[in-house]
Formats: C-alpha cells, structure tokens, sequence
C-alpha cells in the first residue's frame, strides 16, 4: 500500500464509511476503490482516470484534493501524455468536418437545379394527365346516360324490383312474426324473505346468466333435474334452453354480481338485490 493509498484509506474508516457506501457515492467501481488504496494503477484504465478516481475518492472522504495532489505528486501518474492525442483527435475530426461541410455547400446549387427540373417535369405530367381524364369523362356522360334509362325501362328491370319489393315484404312478415312470439309477460305471484315465485307468459323459455364478479349458482327443474350447480367466475356466461320446462328454479348466491336475462330481456330481481343478496326464484312457464 502506498502512503497516499493509506492516507485515503484513513480517512475512509476515520468516517466509518465502507467501500461499498463509497462505491455508491463516487460511482466508481469498487474494484477502482480496492486499486486506489493498494496503489495498483495499472487495473484503472488510463492515468487520466487514476487521477479523476483519486480526485473523487479524496472530496468523499473530506480531504483537499489539491492539497493530496501536491503533497503526493511523486506517487500519482501525470496525464498530460494522454490528453494530448485527445485534442489533437478532436482538431482533426473538426477539420474533417468542416470538408464534408464545404463539399455538401458546393454540391447543394446542384442538387436544387436538379430538384427544380423534376418537380416542373412532373408538374407538366400531371396537367396533361388530368386534361386527358377531364376529356374522357365529358364524352362519357350521354352513353351512360342513355344506358341507364334502357335499363329503367327494361322488362327484366322492372321483374327484378317487383321481386325485391316482394322479398322486403316477406321479410317484414316474417319480423313481425317473430316479434310477436318473442313477447315474454312477467308477473310476481309472491315474496317471501328471500323467495320470490315468478310467472313467465311467453312462446320460449330462453335464460342467460352473466356474472360480474364471483357467484355460486343452481338451476334445476321441478322435478330436481340440476342443468348448472357452482360457482360463476367474473365474466362468465351460463345460457339455458328451457322451453321444455314448467317449472324452473334458480338459486344465486350473490344476485348483486350475476345479471340474468329471460328470451334475451333483462330480469329485474323483484327482490331488491342490495337488501337481500341470497335469493331462490322459481319461474313458472307458460305458453302464450
């Protein structure tokens, strides 16, 4: 260890200070640190940086570098041999871009001429383009025109449109007949605590049950047939076809978190969710 290795060193523990707290403070690599104090130079990778190292290491620990720098010059290495094919790199690569420079200023009246002559070429291109185009759509405009009338007045255009207006009515017939049959009546026959029993007038008995958090859910006919028993997971969706069915059952553990849809209308609980969460609905179906 060299006298100014130990000096910093001295000092480092005189302020109970470990390498690697130092390490953080400096940003110099602790093995840096390990080399300043051993006086190994040659790990660090220039003088330039044993000197900077040492410079840092010696304001962390409270010491006047300029003071350390006078007072061990003998020990630490001179930099001036390494700084001075730094500037004389740095006037060169000046020089060599201030050619590039004057060679980009001597080439740019060129470039713009050349710029000039391709965008009036492309100019004239696209008038003569567009003169064309006007002069064929002028000469266009009676044929099509005539066409159009002919075809107005056609005998397969007009069988064409009375079939298509009679499509449209068939299809107007046939929405209005599903309408009608999708219509669904509820009506609450009864409450009582958190049972509630429902009547459904409807041509189908379609039920969906979507859940918006977590729920346990049982749906089961009157004759304790189970089509769904268990827990329905966030965004989860149960679709049953009980058409078939007089009497369904539903029981939901968490009515606040499932919504329910019957032949695809939204089902308002007729006991009011946020007062009683556990509910049992029984749904007698009847046709319409």
């Amino acid at each position: 260890m060299t006298e100014l290795g130990k000096r910093l060193k001295e000092a480092r523990e005189a302020k109970k200070m470990s390498l690697d707290e130092l390490q953080q403070i400096t940003k110099i690599q602790k093995r840096y640190l390990i080399g300043i104090e051993e006086g190994n130079y040659p790990i660090m990778p220039g003088n330039f940086y044993v000197r900077a190292f040492i410079k840092q290491y010696a304001e962390a620990v409270g010491l006047d570098a300029e003071e350390i720098f006078h007072e061990y010059e003998h020990e630490i290495p001179r930099a001036q041999h390494e700084e001075l094919p730094e500037q004389l790199s740095r006037v060169k690569s000046r020089k060599q871009i201030s050619t590039k420079y004057d060679k980009w200023l001597a080439l740019l009246p060129k470039v713009l001429m050349a710029a000039i002559v391709i965008g009036a070429a492309v100019m004239v291109w696209v008038f003569l383009q567009n003169r064309s185009s006007n002069e064929q759509s002028q000469s266009q405009p009676t044929n099509r025109a005539t066409e159009v009338e002919q075809s107005k007045n056609s005998p397969l255009e007009k069988a064409t449109e009375k079939q298509k207006q009679k499509k449209e009515k068939e299809k107007q017939q046939e929405e209005s007949k599903t309408n009608e049959s999708a219509a669904t009546t509820f009506t609450v026959k009864e409450t009582k605590g958190n049972t509630a029993t429902i009547e459904v007038i409807a041509s189908q008995f379609q039920l969906e049950l979507t859940s918006k958090g977590a729920s346990w859910v049982e749906v089961f006919n009157g004759k304790g047939h189970s089509f769904f028993k268990g827990t329905l997971k966030n965004g989860q969706t149960q679709s049953f076809d009980l058409t078939s069915e007089t009497e369904v059952f539903v029981k939901i553990g968490r009515t606040l978190d499932v919504e329910m849809k019957v032949n695809g209308q939204p089902f308002t609980y007729p006991i009011d969710p946020s007062k009683v969460v556990y509910q049992k609905l029984k749904f007698i179906v009847k046709k319409s």
